[in-house]
């Protein structure tokens, strides 16, 4: 008898029977009786049985149990809710000249299509040949890894150059860069880097920076060198060199990128198609926009 009844109960607990049973209740609950036979199928909302579970499903997986009956039934008069919004919304035409709208619906178009718009395998001698065309997109960057000491030209002034040319005398017989971890002035910037390229650290830094970090004598401290945010000293502790990277090592990157640009030609070849249908206008500005345009 204890057997049945644990049966029963992990009966009960299973969330597919309490969908069942929560779908079964719902249709009595939003059956009506004295519905028309016939119905226009634009004034017809049907909520699914699939459509139900659906959003059962996805309430079970965000709250990590199965809907109540009435938070099904509240679900589904919300799904209710926006089909008839939806469809008295776009009969006033409230979709027309909306931005937002008509964006959306390009970026659903285009995705649609972009899977069908080219479907080809690339073999070996295509992607080495498109490798090959763009040796620049398929470098790596030097890179830098270094500490630095910052003394601030905001808080010293002048005497920054002299204090970095000091803190630099006595930073000579130092064989680590954690050894001069008191000198110099707080900053918000990291006290080191690691292999950050010489890209990042320009744009941080500035270029002149980054090109002197590139001449650098590594292990040793070196400097000042100046930046927007004053004098640094520097611990360079290892330099990559730049240069290309071997076909097989980026070989997937290298069909991807291929197969992207193949796509999005594709793409344009389908809207420019599309576009021979259009008999297109385009009004002149307003002598307002023209004005604003001139700078006038």
């Amino acid at each position: 008898m204890a057997t049945k009844s644990t049966w029963h109960k992990r009966l009960f607990l299973e969330p597919l029977v309490h969908f069942t049973i929560l779908a079964g209740l719902l249709f009595g609950i939003l059956s009506e009786p004295n519905l028309p036979e016939t119905l226009d199928d634009d004034r017809r909302i049907v909520i699914s049985g699939a459509e139900v579970e659906r959003l059962a499903v996805a309430w079970a997986q965000r709250w990590q149990r199965p809907p109540t009956e009435g938070e099904l039934e509240g679900m589904v008069r919300d799904a209710i809710r926006e089909q008839v919004l939806y469809r008295e919304a776009m009969a006033l035409g409230l979709d027309r000249d909306d931005v937002v709208i008509r964006r959306h619906l390009r970026q659903k178009y285009e995705f649609i299509t972009q899977d069908l718009a080219y479907d080809i395998e690339p073999d070996e001698a295509t992607l080495r040949a498109y490798y090959d065309r763009q040796p620049d997109r398929y470098a790596q960057t030097a890179q830098l890894s270094f500490s630095h000491i910052l003394f601030s030209t905001d808080r010293r002034g002048t005497a920054a150059e002299a204090d970095a040319a000091q803190a630099l005398a006595d930073l000579q017989s130092v064989t680590a860069p954690g050894a001069a971890e008191m000198l110099g002035d707080p900053t918000s910037l990291p006290s080191g880097f690691e292999k950050i390229s010489a890209a990042e650290v320009e744009a941080m830094f500035g270029p002149e920076f980054a090109s002197a970090l590139l001449r650098l004598q590594p292990e040793r401290w070196s400097g000042p060198i100046p930046s927007g945010y004053g004098l640094h000293l520097i611990w360079l502790s290892e330099r990559i060199s730049g240069g290309p990277i071997g076909f097989e090592a980026v070989r997937q990157r290298v069909q991807d990128d291929w197969v992207y640009d193949q796509r999005v030609a594709a793409n344009e070849t389908i809207f420019r198609k599309l576009l021979d249908r259009y008999d297109v206008v385009v009004e002149p500005a307003s002598s307002a926009v023209q004005n604003s345009g001139d700078g006038s």
